[in-house]
């Protein structure tokens, strides 16, 4: 596909190893002149604890699989989080207020559902 913007022809292709991932979390940091943001998703491993009779739920593991790696400089990392903050704040007005699990649980335990 290619755009043309301004006086500059944009061509866009897809890398070869582009692929969609599911991310369950974001682990890292940041140093000196970059972000640093290992992406990993966990799988559930139910192998073990379908093999006996009743299921035993106490088998069952998570496999923490390692997606990818992203390197970040401080202007690409503030552009992240500012798309980040538009998005989320548009879809909280359109479907409601994302609570955090440690949000969900201090509501809940407020409210008398947990002791």
């Amino acid at each position: 596909m290619e755009r043309k913007v301004g006086e500059v022809r944009i061509d866009v292709v897809r890398d070869d190893s582009y692929r969609t991932i599911v991310v369950n979390g974001v682990f890292g940091g940041h140093r000196p002149g970059f972000f640093e943001a290992i992406i990993y998703t966990d799988e559930m491993v139910a192998d073990e604890a379908l093999s006996s009779m009743p299921p035993s739920p106490e088998k069952v593991k998570i496999r923490r699989i390692l997606q990818c790696r992203l390197i970040m400089d401080p202007i690409q990392a503030k552009s992240l989080l500012n798309w980040l903050s538009n998005h989320i704040s548009e879809y909280e007005k359109k479907f409601g207020r994302i609570l955090l699990p440690s949000e969900a649980k201090q509501e809940k335990k407020e409210l008398g559902y947990i002791g």
